[in-house]
């Protein structure tokens, strides 16, 4: 027996069995299974109309909404491969992306028209049919639009009568989706994620994360990220789930959804839940409902899992990447306080191993650091049409992650840094995250980064990069007093450059390359002026 993986076929069980329970909420505007099939369903037929077929690209360009939903779902209902681009991007990096993926259809949110204009009459485009969204209330079309737009109420209208497509039942090697990467240390690149991977997810999920059918999955996180993708609101929608999707997340919203809406899973990073916590109504907020509140993306904050654990929050850790569809590992909701600061242990279907990115050892010795490896059903095949990439990415059937973590005597997993972060000053090995951490807990500081910057004598010397939040005054000797307390002389700050806000990449992970240009260029300035 062959089992379908098509996470289409899931959701039109739910609604086989429930077509009465809602499906999704999307800026108050209600879907029942029922109904969201039926949207699926005319979708499905415009996509086959013009020309889409079976392992052809069909990419979306715009925010979180019922459309990238129904796209997506309607993609993999006629063996379409479903590519979500990065909607901060501009004309030129949207072109490059398109270039790589080659789509047969480019979805477009009013929202995002011009980013697109810019570029349409490229021959990289010549190819490409561009339908323009105009059946979204919270996203109107307020300006008159002629070719080479096509819009997709007059598509909807035009394949409504015909037959429904033939669906595309799916196996494990069938490909789902092409996501691509930050590309923050050069191009982006188009992780290949396949029917079998986001399956094999929601078995870890379901295997371990307290989450039922039935729940209420909030996401205001961005959908082209796989964490907020394919974490809970895929597997949501297949489980009989109701998803809460906003547009873009507003931590004062944020809050009084999750009260409102009695939300009980949700993926976030972990500045979605400073930025929450900084805001007034956070003591006041009722938050009990969440059982499953997974926050991955980048280490969480001891001092953050401190705050939510006060109101009766549990902010479970989590670790993966775009590759691993996207968890790795897991730390449960008993062992958030004990074991503050881990990512837990594999997943269930998952292996992660710590191996010496020199020697290419197997590193065994608690606390002892290494480049994290993963191998299981979940992780990605390799990239699109980047072979070089690929090879160089996986050793003997382990993916390498780039991510430098550690385990405990108890065999739980740390991560400490990205191998590409790490500092060396005196032949030290300095891993910015460790030093984070501990910086997060000073009075004063808001948010902070820690990057290397070129020094004559140490090779490289570390600079902490800051926003304050108007509590106290901070300066580079209090800092270093204060850092000198809890780590070793060599990973002190030598300098400290205060900024407004930190730059972050579309994931909430801090954007070192641009941090550290800022940092380099504020120092030039500082000694110049001097």
């Amino acid at each position: 027996m062959t089992v379908d993986k098509n996470p289409t076929a899931g959701l039109i069980r739910q609604a086989q069995y429930f077509p009465e329970s809602i499906a999704l909420d999307y800026e108050d505007q209600i879907w029942t299974y029922a109904e969201l099939v039926r949207d699926i369903e005319a979708w499905a037929k415009v996509l086959e109309g013009r020309g889409v077929r079976p392992g052809d690209r069909v990419a979306f360009l715009g925010m979180n909404s019922s459309s990238f939903v129904i796209s997506m779902f309607a993609s993999w209902w006629i063996g379409a491969i479903f590519t979500p681009l990065n909607y901060r991007l501009v004309s030129q990096e949207v072109l490059d992306l398109l270039d790589q993926a080659a789509p047969r259809l480019l979805i477009v949110e009013p929202s995002h028209r011009e980013t697109v204009d810019h570029i349409s009459y490229l021959p990289e485009l010549n190819d490409v049919e561009l339908l323009l969204v105009d059946t979204d209330p919270a996203v109107p079309l307020d300006v008159e639009v002629r070719l080479p737009w096509f819009l997709l109420s007059a598509r909807l209208e035009k394949y409504g009568t015909r037959e429904a497509p033939e669906f595309v039942s799916a196996v494990d090697d069938d490909l789902a989706m092409i996501m691509f990467t930050s590309g923050t240390t050069g191009r982006p690149k188009g992780v290949e994620l396949t029917h079998g991977n986001l399956w094999w997810n929601s078995v870890n999920v379901d295997s371990i994360v307290d989450t039922r059918r039935g729940d209420t999955n909030y996401t205001a996180t961005p959908l082209f990220h796989i964490g907020a993708l394919n974490a809970l609101t895929i597997r949501a929608f297949v489980r009989g789930s109701k998803t809460v999707i906003r547009r873009q997340f507003d931590p004062a919203q944020a809050l009084a959804d999750i009260e409102r809406h009695r939300a009980n899973q949700a993926f976030m990073v972990p500045a979605m839940l400073k930025a929450m916590e900084a805001q007034p109504g956070f003591v006041a907020a009722d938050l009990t409902s969440m059982r499953a509140l997974i926050c991955a993306g980048a280490p969480v904050p001891p001092v953050v899992i401190r705050s939510y654990l006060k109101k009766g929050i549990a902010v479970q850790q989590a670790w993966g990447l775009t590759e691993t569809a996207p968890f790795a590992t897991y730390l449960p909701t008993e062992l958030t306080a004990d074991k503050a600061g881990s990512c837990g242990l594999p997943m269930p279907f998952t292996q992660v191993r710590i191996v010496d990115p020199e020697t290419l050892e197997h590193v065994t010795d608690p606390g002892s650091t290494g480049e994290m490896w993963v191998r299981g059903p979940n992780v990605t095949r390799g990239y699109w049409n980047n072979r070089l990439a690929t090879e160089q990415s996986f050793h003997e059937g382990w993916f390498r992650s780039g991510d430098i973590g550690h385990t405990d005597d108890d065999g739980y997993l740390y991560i400490v840094d990205r191998l590409k972060d790490t500092v060396i000053t005196g032949g030290e090995n300095v891993y910015p995250a460790e030093v984070e951490r501990v910086l997060m807990e000073m009075p004063g500081i808001r948010d902070i980064a820690i990057v290397g910057l070129p020094d004559e004598k140490w090779g490289e010397a570390v600079v902490a990069v800051a926003t304050l939040d108007g509590t106290e005054e901070v300066t580079i000797d209090e800092l270093r007093e204060f850092a000198g307390r809890h780590l070793a002389r060599y990973k002190i700050p030598k300098t400290l450059v205060v900024v407004d806000d930190l730059v972050r990449t579309p994931a909430g992970k801090l954007n070192k390359t641009e941090i550290r240009a800022i940092a380099r260029q504020r120092t030039v300035t500082e000694e110049a002026t001097a």
